[in-house]
């Protein structure tokens, strides 16, 4: 029994390391690259920002998706690398395009380190009006890592003029008195909370008492995996204040934000009839 389990996880390590390496030659090559999402304000149907999320071609032309390949680099302790990518195209998006603002991903592992973050409060004091535009996201289950050390962490972002985010909320264990504690600007509530809403009313009651307590603490809400036209009329009828989701539009190469400025127009396509402008702040 013991023999075969070290042998499982000296199997499992090895295909993480072989991960780490496919996508370390992916950067070298250029392989790796964004996927826009946006989240989309429920009241006006403004597109607040775009979430950033990491993609990688394989060598033989498909797409992996960040989740394929970031947890078990992240279980190796190398994920260093591929938030400082994160962080340097980012800004280099944010640079190119003055009228948007992104959000971007960081490890709870990278937010520990402090180097990610000492980069970060270089670029704001170099280019304030950059980290102003951006939204980092922290997943619930990194949050709860290290409550005391990951609300150091958020309080140096909110200080340089970056907005914060818990991403994944309620697919852990994070208290109310937690998030409290914390002082994140956004919470994104776990599309588990939003999927087949319409017809739970259980569900209903649940997301209704989530977003009581949040906005209780004066956070901006955004529902995850909103997908259906029904799910969204629920979820704008409980009062969140933030919608993402396919249904509002799926991750994407194009710059969407692009396609309101060359038409100079504030319309923005979306998957839905239900069409908005790009807004620069909250609505």
């Amino acid at each position: 029994m013991g023999e075969r389990y070290r042998l499982s996880k000296r199997g499992g390590q090895n295909r993480s390391l072989t991960i780490c390496a496919n996508v370390q030659a992916a950067l070298r090559q250029r392989r790796l690259f964004f996927a826009f999402q946006p989240v989309v304000c429920a009241a006006s149907g403004r597109i607040d920002y775009f979430e950033c999320l990491l993609r990688m071609r394989n060598v033989e032309g498909s797409i992996a998706t960040g989740g394929e390949f970031i947890t078990a680099i992240e279980q190796l302790g190398r994920i260093s690398f591929i938030d400082d990518y994160v962080l340097e195209q980012t800004v280099n998006e944010l640079a190119n395009y003055p009228g948007v603002r992104l959000g971007l991903n960081v490890s709870s592992l990278t937010a520990r380190e402090g180097a990610w973050l000492k980069s970060l409060i270089s670029l704001a004091h170099h280019r304030p009006g950059l980290v102003a535009r951006m939204v980092v996201e922290i997943t619930e289950t990194a949050a709860l890592s290290d409550i005391d050390e990951t609300a150091r962490f958020v309080r140096a972002l909110r200080k340089v003029g970056c907005q914060v985010a818990i991403d994944d909320f309620g697919a852990g264990h994070t208290s109310f008195r937690h998030l409290h504690t914390l002082a994140v600007d956004i919470v994104k509530i776990d599309g588990s909370f939003v999927r087949d809403l319409a017809t739970s009313p259980e569900k209903r009651l649940l997301l209704r008492y989530l977003l009581g307590a949040i906005n209780d603490l004066g956070m901006m809400t955004v529902a995850e995996g909103v997908e259906n036209a029904d799910d969204e009329a629920v979820v704008r009828a409980e009062g969140c204040g933030y919608l993402q989701g396919y249904h509002l539009g799926p991750p994407t190469t194009e710059r969407a934000w692009l396609r309101a400025t060359s038409a100079n127009t504030a319309a923005v396509d979306r998957v839905t009839p239900f069409s908005g402008d790009i807004n620069p702040r909250w609505c």
